[in-house]
């Protein structure tokens, strides 16, 4: 790697660096001072490789790792397990998030003696979502990779997501998962006493289809779409479910807070704000100033002589804004 000199790396910009201590504040640059207080840049492969080197070694490597993460994916660096290990990756944890797609289902069978079998699309890449509530979200082309090469390991195929309405598991090779092109395609053959299903996939009574996931550390990106909105970027996921939906709508709130935890507690990694303030701010769908800030400083911290710090909403309140907040969740219209 080209040594940078020191006032090279004081000339990068914050969103160069993957961690940035808090307790700064921004010059007229927009750069946080003391430059001190930014650390591992990653804003190219050379600095990407370093950081993976450096960080376990360093107090703020677990901090810095998410970020660390995805500009190693973005540089195509390969990450090896003795390297997740050193930054202690925790496996993916907490409540599967959930997306939908009006990718049209099929019913196919090879022979008429054949099983019929349901071929679908569980995800779409490179396909915007409506709002998910305050942010917008697409599925990159790398999302299933390491479940792929990991062999789509206990991924299960339910009516509804519902465990009581099992259809198929890649375990029994009753159900087959590829990606192509187009994104995430399933083909599961349901049991005969599950035919009803396969009836009304065929009547078109089902037509969408689902997947649940969980996001890897540092598998995903945050950023802004063409329309000035905050959009998140899926680029590695932990594959829980594949599945044919009746309605692509959540049930309950508690499903709907579910299916974005795992978007909120990355965004508060990505900037460095505290989850509460994050879901407040999706709620309100204000997640922009995130994007736009200047001072990096939470809203109670706010300097002598700008505006008062707003009126912070329970956790409860942001969840029923969330719901409130969201038109069809990941809905693709092909």
């Amino acid at each position: 790697m080209a040594e940078m000199s020191s006032a090279a790396i004081n000339d990068l910009p914050d969103s160069a660096f993957a961690y940035i201590e808090p307790g700064g504040i921004k010059d007229p640059s927009g750069r946080t001072a003391p430059r001190s207080k930014r650390h591992f840049p990653v804003h190219d492969e050379a600095h990407a490789r370093n950081a993976l080197s450096r960080a376990p070694q360093s107090p703020f490597g677990k901090q810095a790792m998410p970020k660390i993460m995805s500009a190693a994916r973005k540089f195509n660096v390969k990450v090896s397990a003795g390297q997740r290990s050193a930054f202690g990756e925790p496996p993916p944890e907490g409540f599967p998030e959930r997306r939908f797609t009006r990718f049209p289902l099929e019913v196919r069978q090879a022979r008429p003696d054949d099983p019929k079998h349901i071929y679908g699309y569980a995800a779409c890449f490179g396909k915007l979502s409506r709002k998910l509530g305050g942010f917008v979200e697409q599925v990159g082309h790398t999302a299933f990779d390491t479940a792929r090469t990991d062999g789509w390991p206990d991924v299960v195929c339910r009516f509804n997501h519902k465990d009581d309405l099992l259809l198929g598991t890649t375990y029994a090779r009753t159900l087959d998962l590829h990606v192509n092109e187009t994104g995430l395609a399933y083909d599961v053959e349901p049991p005969q006493s599950r035919q009803d299903i396969v009836e009304y996939c065929q009547r078109g009574d089902v037509r969408h289809s689902s997947f649940a996931f969980r996001t890897y550390p540092g598998g995903d990106e945050w950023g802004v779409s063409e329309f000035n909105y905050p959009m998140r970027t899926l680029l590695s996921v932990q594959l829980v479910d594949v599945a044919p939906v009746l309605d692509p709508a959540y049930p309950d709130s508690t499903a709907a807070a579910r299916a974005i935890d795992g978007a909120v507690r990355s965004l508060s990694d990505w900037v460095q704000a505290e989850p509460e303030e994050v879901r407040s701010r999706l709620a309100e769908s204000r997640a922009m100033e995130f994007f736009k800030r200047t001072d990096n400083i939470g809203p109670a911290r706010q300097p002598k002589g700008q505006a008062p710090p707003r009126k912070m909403i329970s956790g409860a309140q942001a969840m029923l804004d969330l719901l409130n907040n969201q038109q069809d969740p990941y809905v693709d219209k092909g």
